[in-house]
């Protein structure tokens, strides 16, 4: 029987033989060496042997795992937190099928996730120098992610934000727009304001679109055209030798910081502080809300200036790793959220016909305020429900209205997956390492990855097989394409073209 542990939701979960990690070996080892060495695995190492539970069942479980400094920097030998970002996951090995999450599998992908998302919010100063000990002073100067373009300035002819809001934009001031999550919905918080979007990319990734032209309709459609294919790079020498693909084995070099990561896609959920009490809990940054005419209570174009807080980021990353050379797929929320589903599924349980038949329900009662969910303790009922209502922009908060300028009720939104008890177990970890700063207040919901070649039940080859984030993708979660790289395998450019995991090269979607 399995040893029983808490997750990070303070729920039961059973580990050892039953979340293990369902592997075929190729190669020369014999069938009967490849079933002791999978013994082996599930039994002595597939669990973290110093994840254990609280005493009080009603308190959050303790964690009493140590990882090596190492762990904390994409850079070999530096030893603590840094600015490097990581290129790959040099522990991966091709020779193995991964079907389900197990922890020695997913530990260097969460490792990996904490890294990138530290290197893209550490602090620069003037002259392009990290700033020391920047996680903890975020103000200190621009992130690493304020370089990447935005798709504003990316795609020509695009749909950009009333330049009308752009005048006298303040520096390190955000310009967004976008309301509308890839579902096509749309999320409230429970003060009543709407979330908002934004997606970046990095230079490689900008340098190829432009490069191939796929920065115009037109240019998207001759590339359709020519018979190539859309494959972002992956990663390249710093020094400027080639863009070839280099082989992970050269990835163990000590000195990383000769490599650059490859294609890099990012996109955050903001939420609007109108609470000044509030804003010391989040990742927050000055911004002017470009509003057009039909999105306005009264019809009128608005440019509304505020203050924003991180509640959601997907980091998107091209890598080698993986069964054909596929995407990292990080997703990162803030810890008032939302609450955990009362009938939320581990993420290796995934072998059913209807996964969620009764919908998301809520929880039977609430510890904390939550930014989506009400808090009213209501046991199972319906969550996760769109707002059915056309909806539209006030003057002053809060900002959603419907078409009369009435204040619409927030929907409640709950988590319907575990978290994996090993992305637990790293989330402490780094929190305890990221001490006072704001990073203790944000979570890795998980990382994502080609671990096999898919087919039914397993996707399209994802593990885990099954992650969305609350405040990205609220209102699918527990459908079937509630799979970060399982929605974004269907992805064609306007062209009709297979757009290699992303939707960005379909602007006008």
């Amino acid at each position: 029987m399995g040893k029983k542990v808490f997750d990070n939701n303070g729920i039961l979960e059973t580990c050892g033989s039953n979340i293990f990690l369902f592997i075929s070996r190729v190669g020369r080892a014999s069938l009967l060496g490849f079933v002791l060495s999978l013994f082996a695995v599930s039994v002595a190492s597939a669990q973290n042997p110093n994840f254990v539970a609280s005493k009080n069942a009603n308190e959050v479980p303790v964690f009493d795992a140590v990882y090596p400094e190492d762990e904390f920097c994409a850079t070999a030998g530096v030893g603590g937190l840094c600015a490097a970002e990581p290129v790959d996951v040099p522990e991966f090995d091709a020779n193995f099928i991964y079907r389900f999450v197990a922890y020695e599998a997913q530990r260097p992908f969460d490792r990996f996730s904490w890294q990138a998302m530290v290197s893209l919010v550490w602090p620069y100063d003037g002259d392009g120098n990290p700033i020391d000990a920047g996680y903890r002073h975020p103000d200190a100067g621009y992130a690493w992610w304020e370089t990447y373009r935005d798709k504003y300035s990316l795609f020509a002819g695009g749909s950009a934000p009333d330049d009308q809001c752009r005048n006298d934009l303040p520096d390190g001031a955000l310009l967004l727009s976008a309301f509308v999550q890839a579902s096509g919905d749309v999320l409230i918080d429970q003060a009543g304001n709407f979330v908002l979007y934004e997606t970046r990319v990095n230079d490689i990734a900008a340098d190829y679109i432009r490069w191939n032209g796929l920065d115009s309709a037109a240019g998207r459609m001759a590339f359709a055209q020519s018979g190539q294919s859309v494959g972002f790079p992956i990663l390249k020498l710093s020094a400027g030798a080639g863009t070839s693909p280099l082989e992970n084995a050269n990835l163990l070099a000590s000195d990383k910081t000769s490599f650059k990561p490859g294609a890099q896609m990012i996109k955050f959920a903001w939420r609007i502080m109108t609470d000044p009490t509030d804003q010391e809990r989040y990742y927050t940054k000055p911004a002017r809300i470009a509003v057009a005419p039909k999105d306005a209570v009264d019809g009128r174009a608005k440019c509304l200036d505020v203050t924003v807080g991180m509640v959601g980021l997907h980091i998107v990353q091209r890598v080698k790793s993986g069964n054909g050379d596929r995407w990292i797929w990080s997703t990162f929320e803030h810890v008032d959220n939302a609450p955990l589903a009362s009938n939320a599924r581990r993420p290796n349980s995934i072998i059913a016909n209807d996964l969620f038949p009764d919908g998301c329900l809520g929880p039977d009662k609430t510890d904390r305020d939550y930014v989506f969910y009400d808090g009213v303790d209501r046991a199972d009922h319906l969550a996760n429900q769109i707002v059915q209502s056309d909806l539209r922009w006030a003057d002053e908060p809060p900002y959603a209205r419907d078409p009369d300028g009435n204040r619409v009720t927030a929907p409640d939104i709950v988590r319907c997956w575990r978290l994996f008890s090993g992305t637990a177990e790293a989330n402490f970890v780094w929190q305890r390492k990221l001490g006072d700063s704001v990073w203790k207040n944000y979570f890795l919901v998980g990382t994502q990855w080609i671990g096999n070649g898919g087919g039914a039940p397993f996707g399209v080859g994802e593990v885990p097989r099954f992650l969305s984030n609350v405040a990205l993708e609220s209102f699918i979660q527990h459908q079937m394409d509630g799979t970060c790289l399982g929605c974004h395998s269907t992805a064609f450019t306007d062209a009709g073209q297979p757009s290699n995991f992303t939707f960005l090269l379909d602007p006008g979607r």
